[in-house]
């Protein structure tokens, strides 16, 4: 299977060709199921499922993705009403797999409805392989109290493609990771790829790096995106 590229179909469809193990992470967020078109993310794909739906396709996923991964699975994901249960759900049914969980702090935006909390966080979930009932990480690359499981990014990051995808995760996140777990040219996976964030962070930290996306305009915008970090590679 070919590394550093993005394959323009669903994640199913790449982790079928996955052997067992083949990747070293998984770095993503998922659609968070907003279920309503006042705040809809995606131009090609409605995030409107039920509650139940939505629990299947991501057990189904998180169970592919524990099939190919070696470490650990860097899951974010906000809680919203229409993923709300299914989250929980989720949490439940993966709980032997649950190394840590991480809250990301931020500034919580006005809520759309009234008489509902401003949301200030969201979660990344470690999914992991290597001795999930341990909160101790073999693969860490920082020292003992040199880290916090919350994370303070209080400031809204620069979203250069915000009339093209409304939800791109900052940069900081994916790089802190690679910086902290694994070895260079450790191969990570994002299974929602959208413009590329990931391997951005990849290539900037040194990775290998393999994604999935569904949207031929998110396909595009990550590769010419990508294209200007690997140009800068080849100078140097």
């Amino acid at each position: 299977m070919e590394i550093n590229k993005i394959y323009l179909e669903s994640n199913l469809e790449t982790l079928a060709k996955m052997p067992d193990n083949f990747i070293d992470y998984v770095l993503t967020s998922p659609p968070y199921n907003v279920n309503t078109e006042r705040i809809a993310k995606y131009k090609d794909f409605k995030d409107d499922l039920t509650q139940d739906s939505y629990f299947e396709q991501q057990k189904e996923l998180i169970t592919e993705l524990l099939r190919i991964t070696k470490k650990h699975i860097f899951y974010n994901i906000q809680m919203v009403s229409g993923n709300k249960i299914a989250l929980h759900k989720l949490i439940g049914h993966f709980a032997k797999n649950i190394k840590e969980v991480i809250i990301w702090q931020k500034i919580g935006q006005p809520a759309i409805s009234e008489k509902v909390f401003n949301s200030a966080f969201e979660y990344i979930i470690i999914f992991s392989n290597d001795e999930p009932n341990k909160r101790y990480f073999s693969d860490a690359n920082f020292k003992r109290g040199t880290q916090s499981n919350i994370f303070k990014i209080l400031n809204s990051h620069s979203n250069p493609f915000a009339k093209e995808h409304k939800a791109i995760m900052p940069l900081d996140i994916p790089r802190y990771f690679m910086i902290n777990f694994g070895n260079e040219n450790d191969i990570w996976y994002d299974p929602y790829m959208g413009t590329g964030t990931t391997a951005v962070a990849a290539i900037e930290e040194r990775k290998n790096w393999l994604g999935s996306e569904i949207s031929k305009e998110y396909l595009d915008i990550a590769n010419k995106r990508l294209q200007t970090y690997l140009d800068q590679q080849t100078l140097f």
